[in-house]
């Protein structure tokens, strides 16, 4: 009777294991913004050119593994919104773009900078999230460092 007491349990136990991690999505649901800036400088070191720019970014992490980004230069009022699908990682989580649309926003700007701050896969690939307390994260990528208030 022991025996089949303990057969069962492992059995139980391991059909909770199994259920448990099909079930868990490792997903979340939340709304992330940042109000941050933005400093470019140039890499000729004889050159001393730099330039700060606000920077806002909304990101909103859905249940279902999809993600929305809106973000805006305010100054040159140009931005763009972009959405496509997460996966959260040990490291951090891994951006995959599916749609991309820069703004209309009057008057339209095309300078090198905010061609750059609009090309596609400006929000794609894998960054660090990073919890600094209960309501903010870090956000790091290869070319972009975020501090988000959720």
């Amino acid at each position: 009777m022991s025996k089949l007491a303990v057969v069962m349990i492992i059995l139980v136990g391991a059909t909770l294991g199994v259920l448990a991690s099909y079930f868990n999505n490792n997903s979340i649901n939340r709304h992330m913004s940042s109000h941050t800036a933005a400093y470019i400088s140039s890499v000729d070191p004889d050159n001393g050119f730099g330039i700060t720019l606000p920077l806002r970014v909304d990101l909103m992490l859905k249940e279902n593994s999809t993600y929305g980004v809106y973000a805006l230069l305010p100054k040159s009022r140009v931005g763009y919104s972009s959405s496509g699908w997460y996966e959260l990682d040990s490291d951090g989580i891994f951006f995959t773009m599916r749609q991309h649309r820069r703004l209309n926003i009057e008057p339209l700007r095309n300078g090198v900078i905010e061609q750059l701050f609009v090309r596609p896969g400006a929000f794609d690939g894998h960054m660090k999230l990073v919890k600094l307390d209960e309501h903010s994260a870090a956000l790091v990528g290869s070319k972009v460092a975020l501090h988000m208030i959720y």
